[in-house]
């Protein structure tokens, strides 16, 4: 069988720092954990990093605190797109706030056309979604966001690694004030759980890592900077317990050191589908623009007959996938059903392929002649 998904993990390099931690009789939030958070931020050009449990913690600690710091009032809009995992989306309503569906493009992330369409006198942020590692139009977002006064949330969930190519490969650490990046077994930067918040405003880290453990108002590890009396804290806000731990940081650290060449090769492998996919008329690809280097979480066709061509893939032992339903389909965002036609048929027509670094030549030889006799 050919599974859409096998992470790698670097077992001995894993290991070594788990031990680490079991030695020190230590796995909570610590030294491991203070230094992800201070290598992400470098990797990503971040100032203030927050490792957390999960992604989905991240997003939803993060409107939780902007809608704090920056006095939003329920039922307050966010323009987001329905062509997401639906963690995006749950997100925003956690946080009291709605969610606005902005249609996609060709690169099945926000049109900025769309979103300037959608914007209102309660409109508050826009948040982007970098489908598969794609950048989409990233950078013209962001330009609109400044021009409006909105605040730029970014869900990378499949972004880790993903870059700016100009003179050389540079970070998206200037393009939006918070970036969330998941960390799942199945992500090009695999753990077991974790997600990390990023951003330049120390207001917004202070109270995402607040809000991440009970709303107390200091850290109480031995670690933290300030270790004075550190028994004594108040708890000044609502909370819960999100906050990542050492035994997943030293797996990320392990991980990390390997992201570079792991996408290298993910990013052969895409190539080779499409110079070969190509050659089918019927099949087309999702645009990814040249300043974007993707990390390449994904690789999506746009295919007619798309279910069938997926029970036929899994008759010949051939596991793909689909990212992502659109969200205005399910019953709790109904009330958009309709507006946004583009991510409606590219929900019905795209399927991602297996894209992982275990995939060999004849894996890949494999899913494409499959492929190409289905659509003989």
């Amino acid at each position: 069988m050919i599974s859409l998904f096998s992470p790698v993990f670097y077992i001995e390099e894993c290991l070594s720092g788990i031990e680490e931690c079991l030695s020190k009789g230590w796995t909570g939030a610590g030294e491991k954990t203070a230094e992800f958070e201070r290598i992400w931020g470098e990797y990503t050009g971040y100032n203030y990093t927050v490792f957390l449990n999960s992604a989905t913690a991240g997003l939803e600690l993060t409107f939780q605190s902007l809608k704090a710091l920056l006095k939003w009032q329920d039922n307050d809009e966010i323009i987001t797109t329905p062509l997401t995992f639906v963690s995006t989306n749950h997100a925003i309503l956690s946080a009291g706030l709605k969610p606005v569906f902005a249609d996609v493009n060709d690169t099945l992330c926000l049109d900025p056309r769309s979103i300037l369409d959608r914007i209102t006198d309660r409109t508050r942020a826009v948040v982007f979604v970098g489908l598969g590692g794609n950048i989409g139009d990233l950078e013209e977002i962001s330009y609109i966001c400044k021009d409006k006064g909105l605040k730029l949330i970014v869900d990378a969930a499949h972004m880790a690694g993903s870059k700016l190519k100009e003179k050389k490969l540079e970070n998206l650490g200037h393009l939006a004030d918070v970036f969330i990046y998941s960390f799942h077994a199945t992500k090009v930067l695999a753990t077991a759980d974790s997600g990390m918040v990023c951003t330049h405003d120390e207001a917004v880290e202070k109270k995402v890592r607040q809000k991440a453990w009970m709303g107390m108002d200091k850290n109480r590890t031995p670690w933290s900077d300030d270790n004075t009396q550190r028994w004594y804290y108040d708890v000044t806000d609502i909370g819960g317990s999100y906050i990542g731990n050492d035994i997943m940081a030293a797996i990320a650290l392990a991980q990390y050191r390997h992201l570079e060449s792991d996408i290298q090769i993910r990013h052969k492998i895409a190539l080779q589908y499409k110079q070969e996919l190509e050659k089918c008329k019927k099949i087309q690809f999702v645009r990814i623009p040249k300043k974007c280097f993707s990390a390449q979480w994904l690789f999506q066709i746009i295919v007619p007959r798309r279910d069938m061509l997926m029970k036929y893939l899994e008759e010949k032992g051939i596991f793909a996938g689909l990212h992502y339903l659109d969200n205005t389909q399910y019953r709790q965002y109904s009330y958009a059903r309709g507006t946004c036609p583009n991510a409606e048929y590219y929900s019905q027509h795209i399927v991602s392929l297996p894209l992982h670094i275990k995939l060999t030549d004849e894996d890949i030889k494999n899913v494409i002649k499959t492929i190409l006799d289905f659509y003989k």
